[in-house]
């Protein structure tokens, strides 16, 4: 692992560092552009602060359940007086985006994959993986094909009342294929991945080990699924998922781990201004509330 690292310099670094920025920087413009079309104008300065901080709740704390979109909504009610249905809403619509672009990204990287491992198709990782994709795609599938069906999602799980169902209105009025700022945001999640995919093939070739163009895609659709997995920081998941993927195509186990290592300790770095920002946010919240008791 430390072989390839000891070809980093600080100008590989900083390319990093920059494109990971890009890659924080258009989930924020997906994010305003889902709030403007909500009716929600909000100026960019005033939606990458809680985006940021939520990124920090997803790095850190992934194994409490919806606590980066709760506090994203949150945070934009106290900071524009927007309802938590509309926030709500706008935070899961910008996840499911975010989830298309990359299950897309991840099943091409599957295919790839099984391609490059033709000498055991079907070891215990290769059918673990298509098992987990599968998984992943059905429940989009099935949330998609009830989401422009305007079939409610909640109620196959609860049948009692509750601002929840109020989200999931919100939800089904920005999903419709007439509607521009649907096919915008899906537009900005792409456009996401293909960030994340440049950050990919960079990295292999500061690593040394040239373009990798193919197997760049399975490697970010690796990264997708370590990302999945409720561990902070994608511990030792990430490392695990980018060893076998890089082994598979010739890369090196090694390699896949000092990739993993770059990753963790750029995102590390926003992830720390996030956290930075969620405390400053959640002070502001709190100092509020004591005044109005």
């Amino acid at each position: 692992m430390w072989e390839p690292l000891e070809a980093f310099s600080l100008f590989n670094a900083l390319v990093i560092v920059l494109l990971t920025g890009a890659f924080l920087l258009v989930g924020v413009l997906r994010w305003q552009l889902v709030l403007r079309g909500q009716g929600c104008s909000i100026p960019f300065s005033s939606v990458w602060r809680p985006y940021l901080a939520g990124f920090s709740l997803s790095f850190f704390v992934p194994i409490i359940p919806f606590a980066s979109e709760f506090f994203r909504a949150s945070a934009l009610g106290d900071l524009h007086k927007i309802e938590f249905d509309k926030g709500m809403a706008s935070v899961l619509i910008d996840r499911i985006l975010e989830v298309t672009s990359n299950l897309f990204v991840v099943i091409m990287g599957g295919v790839l994959f099984l391609f490059a491992e033709r000498g055991i198709p079907y070891s215990i990782k290769t059918l673990g993986i298509i098992c987990f994709v599968g998984i992943w795609f059905l429940v989009v599938s099935l949330l998609y094909i009830r989401i422009f069906q305007k079939r409610s999602v909640i109620r196959m799980f609860w049948r009692g009342k509750g601002s929840m169902h109020d989200v999931e209105r919100e939800v089904f009025l920005f999903f419709y294929l007439k509607n521009r700022f649907f096919w915008q945001g899906l537009f900005f999640s792409f456009v996401k991945s293909a960030i994340g995919l440049a950050r990919v093939w960079a990295l292999i070739f500061f690593l040394g080990k040239g373009f990798a163009w193919i197997a760049g895609v399975t490697i970010l659709g690796f990264y997708y699924l370590a990302v999945l997995v409720p561990i902070p920081a994608a511990l030792g998941s990430h490392e695990a998922l980018q060893a076998v993927g890089f082994g598979i195509f010739g890369l090196g186990a090694g390699t896949g781990a000092a990739f993993a290592l770059v990753v963790r300790a750029v995102e590390i770095l926003f992830a720390s201004l996030g956290l930075a920002l969620f405390f400053h946010l959640g002070l502001r919240f709190m100092k509020k509330m004591i005044f109005r008791v």
